[in-house]
């Protein structure tokens, strides 16, 4: 019996780790348990566990050692390593089950490691979705309709220059939202300058996908990645502390977020990238939500540290 309780692209441009005793390939937030424990318990805001609050909650596995699994307990991940130079990662397709839509969240972890004052690509879909530290080192958050007409652009207030410490991107939007429906925040507090912000529909539906770069290898990222998250067509408010939390723990480390991405909204979204603690660092390209792998460019390498320290 397992017990559950809680405690535009840059300025000028246009438009489970399987806890202790569990079996191989286990992902888990952690079950340290007597005897054996099988479970999975899922809650995005539903489940309350023993008085503590909000449950979110899997694992899945046999565990043998004392007691409890916790949204909070201990997650350890690790990241990739791009290069600045040779190192990014394609598509080389549009993502499976894509459909344009007004709604979207976005969640990474991100260690700038070198080139400020150059526009860098977290993430860009042929010219309609871009995700980056721009070349005034401020992260943006771009859409544009299927027209190329730039309908969203998501900004913070703050500069983010090259350093030891991680950091936490977090946004989401809502296009018929209003004020209401924008958000970035950047490590648990929100950091947001609206540009543009207008009720229409991002186009989702394009050809290609890359990540820590645009298009064939321009603008690429100096620096690491961890938990990369990306759910067109899905929404959370992120003014709620329990939906910030569902990323972002009280500890300031990465949440667990289901072997496929699906606990913070109950669906997993289109592109989860994830590494335990200790796996091959090519795995990053693997997909764990359901848009499909992405195809690695050179070699990366594992990141010398994790948002999980």
């Amino acid at each position: 019996m397992i017990t559950f309780v809680t405690n535009p692209f840059f300025v000028g441009f246009p438009v489970g780790q399987p806890g202790a005793g569990f079996s191989a390939g286990a992902t888990v937030a952690e079950a340290q348990g007597a005897g054996t424990a099988t479970a999975a318990a899922f809650a995005a805001g539903d489940a309350t566990g023993l008085g503590q609050g909000v449950a979110t909650i899997e694992a899945t596995g046999s565990s043998s050692g004392a007691g409890i699994a916790t949204a909070d307990s201990p997650f350890v991940v690790d990241g990739a390593d791009f290069d600045g130079i040779n190192d990014y990662m394609t598509r080389g397709a549009g993502l499976t089950g894509a459909a344009d839509s007004k709604l979207g969240i976005f969640s990474a972890w991100l260690r700038l490691d070198g080139g400020d004052g150059v526009a860098q690509y977290l993430l860009e879909g042929t010219n309609r979705v871009a995700v980056t530290r721009r070349n005034d080192n401020k992260i943006s958050v771009i859409g544009t309709n299927a027209a190329g007409v730039g309908v969203m652009t998501l900004v913070t207030n703050a500069t983010y220059a090259a350093g030891a410490s991680w950091i936490h991107v977090l946004a989401s939007w809502d296009m018929a939202g209003g004020v209401g429906g924008r958000h970035l925040y950047i490590n648990g507090v929100s950091d947001l300058d609206v540009v543009t912000f207008t009720d229409d529909t991002i186009d989702y539906t394009v050809a290609d996908w890359t990540i820590a770069t645009i298009g064939a290898g321009s603008f690429k990222l100096d620096g690491c990645l961890a938990e990369f998250y990306f759910a067109p067509g899905q929404y959370l408010d992120f003014s709620v502390v329990a939906n910030r939390r569902k990323f972002f723990k009280t500890s300031s480390q990465p949440a667990f977020l289901g072997a496929t991405g699906s606990l913070p909204t109950g669906v997993a979204p289109l592109v989860y990238q994830h590494l335990d603690d200790g796996e091959a660092v090519a795995n990053f390209a693997t997909n764990r939500g359901t848009g499909g792998n992405f195809t690695i460019t050179s070699v990366l390498a594992t990141a010398s540290s994790s948002p999980s320290d």
